[in-house]
């Protein structure tokens, strides 16, 4: 990863959460139509079990504030 896409994701980790939900929506309005093709129970379980552990961490960090 380049250091510019460094720098960007660390920027996008500094925001405000509401805008993390703006940016995060328009990143998406611009990307790049992209069809990875279907996607097999084990990739989407594994997807899942990553987005609650995010999930999890972020809602753990909330609570230690």
């Amino acid at each position: 990863m380049s250091r510019q896409t460094i720098e960007l994701l660390e920027a996008f980790d500094s925001l405000p959460a509401e805008e993390k939900r703006a940016f995060t929506a328009e990143f998406f309005r611009r990307a790049i139509p992209f069809d990875s093709g279907p996607l097999d129970d084990e990739e989407t379980a594994h997807a899942a079990d990553e987005l609650f552990a995010v999930l999890d961490q972020e809602e753990d960090d909330a609570a230690t504030r």
